[in-house]
């Protein structure tokens, strides 16, 4: 008995471990390509195209038995909007239009908001051709636009909840397309990494170590 026992842990698999997840890994998804160097020195790299996406990171990462989690190091400064305009309109009267400088972009962002009494909550609302949006509640207090594509929201901008809000904003793009990761969770499935990312389960798989 003692010997059929120890042939059965002989047998079972290693757990896993930060070292024996180093190595890397790859995307062969339709429209997506992509690659994450896990390093054993518990650096990593990171480089990702999706569409009109392209991105890109580097930093520190850590696996805690069940998930990697990846830090961008230096962190990147995040695109975000200034606030050129403000024009007060009806109450529950809400637009938005952005001057996208270098990119071209036509079309206006959509956007998230926080409302009076839940200011923790953001809420996404789409906006229409002329960058009108009706947000489920009229007592908005911030806008944040999200950047087209990357889905990457800017700096809230404050409003009044007792009207309405034109605003008209101009992008500043900073470090766009360098990702700040902030402890970005993949787990561990198999001998692949598994991933939550623009709406999609992106897999990562081994191709060497």
């Amino acid at each position: 008995m003692q010997f059929i026992v120890l042939a059965l842990l002989a047998a079972a698999p290693a757990a896993p471990t930060q070292a024996s997840l180093a190595g890397m890994y790859e995307i062969h998804q339709m429209e997506m390509a992509g690659g994450l160097e896990l390093q054993p020195n518990g650096h990593f790299r990171y480089g990702f195209t999706y569409g009109a996406v392209d991105e890109e990171a580097e930093g520190d990462w850590a696996f805690d038995g069940t998930t990697v989690r990846l830090t961008s190091k230096p962190m990147p400064v995040e695109p975000t909007f200034d606030l050129v305009r403000d024009t007060p309109a009806p109450k529950c009267d809400f637009a938005i239009s952005a001057d996208w400088g270098k990119f071209g972009w036509s079309s206006p962002p959509d956007v998230l908001v926080t409302f009076a009494g839940s200011l923790k909550e953001l809420h996404f609302a789409q906006v229409d051709e002329k960058g009108a949006f009706q947000p489920e509640n009229c007592a908005v207090t911030s806008v944040l636009p999200l950047v087209p594509m990357f889905h990457i929201p800017g700096e809230p901008l404050n409003v009044s909840p007792t009207s309405g809000h034109h605003l008209n904003v101009r992008f500043k793009p900073n470090d766009l397309g360098h990702v700040a990761f902030r402890s970005e969770p993949l787990k561990l499935d198999g001998s692949g990494l598994v991933w939550e990312r623009f709406d999609a389960e992106i897999r990562f798989l081994r191709v060497r170590p």
